[in-house]
This record gives structure tokens, sequence and C-alpha cells, in this order.
């Protein structure tokens, strides 16, 4: 049997698919695991609130709990959108949803400078954190910088 050019294409075609669809799902499995252990953590603030007073940074320890459940949500949000599960219409109109509940821009206040900064290179979390800015300062509540 004489095995032709096509066909030894064909087979190698299928097997660097195989190895570049087991690479991204690799990547996808570390970005869950990693938003594990965050999700965990920031549980484990919320709920034990000696805990949250250790890593309060200048603000009243209640506060700080609140804002983590904003993250907590804005993390889930992120992870949907990095392992594709919803889109880039489907995320804005979420992130419209999270900001219009003011713990949400109070976070996105504190925090989203530093997560833009954070994302900066990486394309997909630069996308979902813009986004997220865009409804932040889309919102008729949120104060105009400097005001």
């Amino acid at each position: 049997m004489k095995i032709t050019n096509a066909a030894i294409l064909a087979v190698a075609t299928v097997g660097a698919l195989h190895l570049v669809q087991r690479e991204r799902h690799q990547r996808q499995q570390n970005e869950v695991a990693v938003s594990r252990i965050q999700d965990s953590w920031l549980t484990h603030l919320t709920t034990n609130p000696d805990l949250a007073k250790l890593w309060a940074p200048d603000m009243d320890p209640e506060e700080y709990v609140q804002i983590l459940h904003a993250n907590q949500q804005i993390c889930a949000l992120s992870l949907r959108y990095k392992l594709g599960q919803i889109g880039v219409d489907k995320l804005r109109f979420l992130a419209s949803e999270l900001m219009s509940r003011e713990i949400c821009r109070r976070y996105w206040a504190k925090y989203g400078e530093f997560r833009l900064r954070e994302a900066a290179g990486n394309k997909r979390a630069e996308t979902f954190n813009g986004i997220l800015q865009d409804e932040y300062v889309a919102r008729p509540e949120t104060q105009p910088v400097g005001v």
C-alpha cells in the first residue's frame, strides 16, 4: 500500500490540530484552577471578618467585605469571558448590569485603574477591563473624574 503525500499531510494536520486543542484545553483548565483559588480566598475573607480586618486597606472592614463581593462577581464574569462562554456583546450587557449596582461602581472606582494596569499586554484581559471601564463611565450615577 502506497502512502500519498496528501495522506501524510492529512495525518500531520490532524495531529497538529489535536496538539493545539490540548494546549487550549490546558490553558482553560489553568484559568479555572487559578479562579477557584481566587474565589476561595475571596470567600474566606468575606466570611471571616477578623481576617478581612487584616487585609482591609485603609477602609472599614465591612466596606471591604462588600467590595470583595463585587470583586467576586467581576472575577466570575471575567472567567466566563476568558473561557469563551460569552462574547463581547453579552459581556457588554452583563458589565452594564454589574455597573448598575452601586457596590460594583465603588469597587471599580477604587480598583479599576489597578485592573486596567494589571491587564496590560493581555489582549483578552484588556478587552474585558476596557468594557467594564466603559460601562462604569457610562453610568449616570458615576461622578466624573476630579469631582
